[in-house]
């Protein structure tokens, strides 16, 4: 009996145990899915994917029927597919798909694919998923214009092209057992297509698996012995111990290995019989359970670096990579919580800067463009200089953007008057025109209003300097 009641207790643990890790796997590979797509979706070039979808999307609009990869190796297939060789000679196919796979090989080895696609329903009412470029291998890669249909679960989608993939759970005998997940790749307010990830949940669970069914016979056979063990002991003068014993096994708790790991380090029972025998096996066995439980939480804190993996190539993508300032993208989200905090009432004083290089273009062609790098990195710094309380953002080639606010905001005219003398000062090699506004709640609706007044103030400023320099 004592040994059935054993065998049941270590089965209900290791099935409870086994469920909250499957659910927490679960969990955890679909939400970095999500975090891996929509930072990728965030990194790429916008105008380059639009190129290679146009490219695919022609050929697709005008075959005269569309061919779905569940014909995968058959004549119409490999016709329909021989249509889209040529792209993958394209450059921008080329630099993008060369792109995904050094991010897959970056990150953690469930990543078992990377790809751009689109989703159309010109010729099939019920939505198709078209392949732009994959990262998988050039034998296992899903060429450019091979389709899927549009699973059931996805299909909002053709309502709101926004919403994206969510990360989902598939298992199919063509791709496996797979957690996805699709980002929108978005132009304005187009969506261009969807950066996809593919998680392989089947190498996920096996590592789960081979843990647990390696503590579970561990804990099996060392349960059957101390059991044997146990049942060996009848005499009253070993209920002492015996009560050592169940006090310290009474007190295991999974959630807390290093306090129990402490009380059975201090289990000392000294009656150098088979009671002594079963403490010290107990002690053995605790370790071992300690250390596995450690291995198991290794992986937990191996999906917590993936995470902050992704996390820097998040920040990576909202920074300029020649001035170090922020970025458009990173511009264009921080212009969207504005324009919520204005809608709300909440926002009610700031001003826009607007700086741009004069005669870029020039310094390019005569002096080369290492030179038109430094003039943008010097105005860089000169302007985070005398706007140091302010974000700076890098909005386009030779165009800045400062958010003024609290202490600039208050001392605007003073920091412009600032930055003009020193313009004048360095000007024979450095020349930038300045324009600014502040908000007025009274006719303005969004930032847009503001930045709309600051750069016709900096054109016009522009227009003065290049007169004065005679090139008018």
């Amino acid at each position: 009996m004592i040994v059935l009641f054993a065998l049941v207790i270590v089965e209900v643990a290791m099935t409870f145990y086994s469920v909250i890790m499957s659910s927490n796997n679960k969990e955890s590979s679909m939400k970095n899915a999500d975090n891996l797509s929509g930072t990728i979706s965030e990194v790429l070039d916008v105008d380059k994917v639009e190129h290679l979808k146009n490219e695919v999307k022609t050929i697709v609009d005008n075959s005269s029927e569309i061919v779905y990869s569940d014909d995968w190796g058959s004549d119409a297939w490999n016709a329909y597919i021989a249509q889209f060789d040529a792209i993958k000679n394209d450059p921008v196919f080329i630099e993008i798909q060369e792109l995904l796979r050094r991010i897959q090989a970056n990150n953690s080895k469930d990543v078992t694919s990377l790809y751009l696609s689109f989703v159309d329903n010109v010729k099939d009412p019920n939505g198709y998923f078209v392949y732009l470029v994959d990262s998988a291998p050039d034998e296992d890669a899903c060429p450019p214009g091979c389709i899927d249909p549009l699973y059931d679960i996805n299909k909002k989608l053709l309502e709101d092209p926004h919403r994206g993939f969510p990360a989902y759970i598939t298992n199919t005998e063509e791709y496996g057992w797979l957690v996805t997940s699709g980002s929108a790749i978005t132009k304005g307010d187009e969506v261009i297509g969807y950066a996809m990830v593919d998680l392989s949940m089947t190498a996920i669970r096996a590592r789960q698996a081979d843990r647990i069914v390696r503590l579970f016979f561990y804990l099996l056979a060392s349960v059957i012995a101390i059991s044997a063990i146990g049942i060996t002991i009848v005499h009253i003068i070993l209920v002492k111990p015996i009560k050592k014993l169940t006090n310290a096994a009474a007190s295991y708790d999974i959630y807390r290995p290093e306090e129990t790991h402490e009380i059975f380090e201090n289990l000392e029972i000294k009656t150098h019989d088979e009671i002594a025998e079963l403490a010290k096996y107990m002690k053995i066995m605790e370790s071992d359970i300690n250390k596995k439980l450690k291995e198991l939480t290794q992986i937990n804190i191996e999906l917590l670096e993936s995470q902050k993996e992704t996390a820097e190539l998040s920040i990576l993508a909202r920074k300029d990579g020649l001035t170090g300032v922020q970025n458009k993208i990173s511009y264009n989200s921080d212009v969207k919580k504005m324009d919520e905090a204005i809608a709300k009432g909440e926002l009610k004083e700031f001003g826009i800067i607007m700086v741009d290089l004069n005669y870029l273009k020039l310094i390019n062609d005569v002096n080369g463009h290492n030179a038109g790098d430094a003039a943008l990195i010097n105005l860089t710094k000169l302007i985070c200089e005398i706007f140091d309380h302010s974000p700076v953002y890098r909005v386009g080639g030779d165009e800045f953007v400062a958010i003024l606010k609290d202490r600039d905001y208050n001392d605007s005219k003073e920091l412009i008057d600032k930055f003009n003398e020193e313009i004048e000062k360095v000007r024979d090699h450095l020349s930038a025109a300045i324009g600014y506004a502040k908000f007025d709640p009274e006719k303005d609706k969004s930032v847009k209003d503001v930045f709309a007044r600051a750069d016709r103030e900096m054109y016009s400023r522009k227009h003065e300097m290049k007169v004065e320099d005679g090139n008018e």
